[in-house]
């Protein structure tokens, strides 16, 4: 039978853990730390799918926003000139340089301050965009990560239910064999505690009643004396023997 794991076996009162050991049943293990980064997996893309569509959707506003304004700056170019056109050509207004020169310094600063405002709106689109590019990489990565830690805790918490489980197997491959050792204690925050305490509590009823045999056959022994051949004393030693090693004794 191969040793345990050093990690399963104690060394001066403590377990000692190492990373190799935490896959004690890589089927096992693997298999159900895969579900979880399934379900992760199908959570992450669910999320980033409802961030990506909601990000381009403010990114379609923003450039719907942007194109708005470069028609209202367009409209109201058009709208100056045909104003300005209209004074020029005015009887009444076109010998008055000085309504024409008014109306020419409103409309520049009119047209200024939509042009302030189609320039805000671009700049407010393009660190959208870049505000998109950017948290999208940090999503991805974010995303990513999760999925690694969801299959790290996949695995720290199997190794929590694989570790009794190794254990006990390797145990009860002892007893098939004879061994009735005492199956000490689990690790700290192992699972399957009450499952292990059944198989502990069987083991030692087993011991106990091994012990009694022994003793039983220790009296025997002492009571027949030269009342048995030396043949048959040998067999009686032996068997003896047996049940000593069987409990641990040498």
């Amino acid at each position: 039978m191969a040793d345990a794991p050093a990690h399963l076996a104690p060394a001066n009162g403590r377990h000692r853990r190492q990373i190799r050991n935490y896959l004690l049943d890589r089927r096992f293990q693997l298999k159900y730390a895969g579900y979880f980064v399934a379900i992760a997996l199908v959570l992450s893309g669910a999320l980033g799918g409802i961030l990506w569509t909601t990000a381009k959707q403010l990114l379609a506003q923003s450039q719907s926003n942007v194109e708005k304004g470069r028609e209202v700056v367009a409209e109201g170019r058009k709208v100056s000139q045909v104003v300005e056109m209209n004074i020029v050509k005015d009887p009444d207004y076109n010998g008055d340089p000085e309504l024409l020169q008014a109306f020419r310094e409103g409309d520049q600063k009119y047209i200024a301050k939509l042009a302030a405002q189609q320039a805000a709106l671009e700049g407010q689109a393009r660190e959208l965009e870049r505000l998109y590019a950017t948290s999208a990489r940090v999503l991805l990565v974010a995303l990513g990560l999760f999925v690694v830690l969801v299959a790290l805790g996949g695995i720290l918490v199997t190794h929590r239910v694989a570790g009794p489980v190794y254990k006990m197997k390797r145990l009860i491959g002892e007893v098939a064999e004879g061994r009735l050792r005492e199956p000490g204690k689990l690790r700290r925050h192992d699972e399957l505690v009450e499952f292990y305490a059944a198989f502990d509590a069987m083991v030692r009823a087993l011991r106990s009643q091994r012990e009694e045999e022994l003793a039983e056959l220790e009296r025997a022994l002492a009571d027949l004396g030269d009342q048995v051949t030396p043949a048959e004393v040998a067999r009686l030693t032996a068997l003896r023997d047996r049940l000593r090693t069987s409990l641990g004794g040498g």
